[in-house]
């Protein structure tokens, strides 16, 4: 089994859909979960520290 084109035709499956929250592409049907906001699992935005950008000492 190759790791290339021919392993791209099997990916066939619908994984993430829509949120209806964020409105990303996102949710994921099978863990009932958004990746990017976290819906579906908190009633909070899902957010973490090492998402802000970095403020550079100059």
């Amino acid at each position: 089994m190759s790791k290339g084109t021919p392993s791209f035709g099997k990916r066939n499956k619908v994984v993430h859909i829509r949120c209806r929250r964020c409105g990303r592409h996102s949710f994921n049907i099978g863990k009932g979960r958004c990746a990017h906001c976290g819906f579906g699992e908190t009633k909070k935005w899902r957010k973490y520290n090492w998402l802000k950008p970095k403020k550079f000492l100059a």
